[in-house]
């Protein structure tokens, strides 16, 4: 695992997050529209303090979209750059993710995975999410428990 540096999104980023987001995810496209594809720059601007972003010097690797949400806390739009891959990018990202959650006091995370997107649910159920219920479409929620229970 190489070791990255993570920090919270400011709205300069914007737009390097947005074209991150899009190099990742624009080769689904050809079989669905996947979802992440809806990051503008300015959507990411509007919202850039729950994006997370990960560097390796001055480069930027990859990022991850968070936000509290009523049934956990909630991660998407997770894009880490080609060339690092498969590096620890990701579940460094996840950790962050993670981190912040229990900061603010949530004990349960959540992500919607497509159900044709092995590699992405092979990921996810390696850092501990499990499979709950179907999220049309095409979709299933994935949860992971986090922290100790008090």
């Amino acid at each position: 695992m190489i070791p990255v540096r993570i920090r919270q999104a400011r709205a300069a980023d914007a737009t390097s997050v947005a074209d991150l987001v899009h190099e990742v995810y624009r080769p689904f496209a050809v079989g669905f529209r996947p979802t992440a594809l809806t990051w503008s720059g300015e959507a990411v601007r509007a919202c850039a303090s729950s994006w997370l972003l990960a560097h390796r010097e001055d480069e930027l690797v990859g990022v991850v979209h968070q936000t509290p949400d009523p049934a956990g806390h909630t991660l998407d739009a997770l894009a880490v750059s080609v060339p690092w891959r498969r590096r620890g990018v990701g579940t460094q990202l996840v950790a962050a993710v993670e981190d912040r959650a229990l900061a603010l006091g949530r004990r349960r995370m959540v992500i919607a995975l497509r159900d044709s997107l092995g590699a992405n649910i092979e990921f996810f159920t390696s850092l501990g999410y499990r499979p709950t219920q179907p999220f049309p479409p095409a979709h299933h929620l994935y949860v992971k428990e986090i922290g100790a229970r008090e």
